[in-house]
């Protein structure tokens, strides 16, 4: 993943759950956020792409971002939703528990913390809680999902 960087201006974001964490993205990074539909397998895939499923007439590839960030698996419930991001020229659905608010987070509001062991993180301070600071870029290598899928 990129080098962290902390916000510099304020960042308009979605803030959503994934198991038992929040995590957001930049409103910038998301195109639509849909109730998932079905989904067509997809073998040979990477084991947190789920298949694809069509946005507008585009077949698109779906990504557990449980399975993603390493946290499990998504759960079911009927507060599911797809977060539709910009991926390379196309896009992919990240498979998320819920969508909990859109949200101006200020620079203030964010820390870089340093993970022994891995890379550093940007949180976002936000109600008393921590909240994961994700880049679409980062979750969904332009063109990784899609020539999976192809193959």
């Amino acid at each position: 993943m990129a080098q962290a960087a902390l916000p510099s201006a304020p960042v308009q974001c979605v803030i959503f759950r994934v198991g038992r964490t929040l995590q957001a993205l930049p409103i910038d990074d998301v195109r639509e956020i849909l109730v998932p539909g079905s989904l067509t397998p997809s073998p040979g895939a990477p084991p947190h792409v789920l298949g694809l499923t069509q946005v507008r007439g585009n077949a698109v590839p779906v990504i557990d971002l449980a399975a993603r960030l390493g946290l499990g698996h998504a759960e079911t419930s009927p507060d599911r939703r797809l977060i539709v991001v910009s991926a390379g020229k196309g896009a992919a659905a990240l498979l998320v528990d819920a969508v909990e608010e859109v949200t101006t987070a200020r620079p203030e509001e964010f820390e870089l913390v340093r993970i022994p062991g891995a890379a550093r993180r940007v949180v976002l301070k936000h109600r008393d809680e921590l909240v994961g600071w994700l880049m679409s870029a980062e979750l969904v290598e332009p063109g990784q999902e899609r020539e999976a899928l192809a193959a």
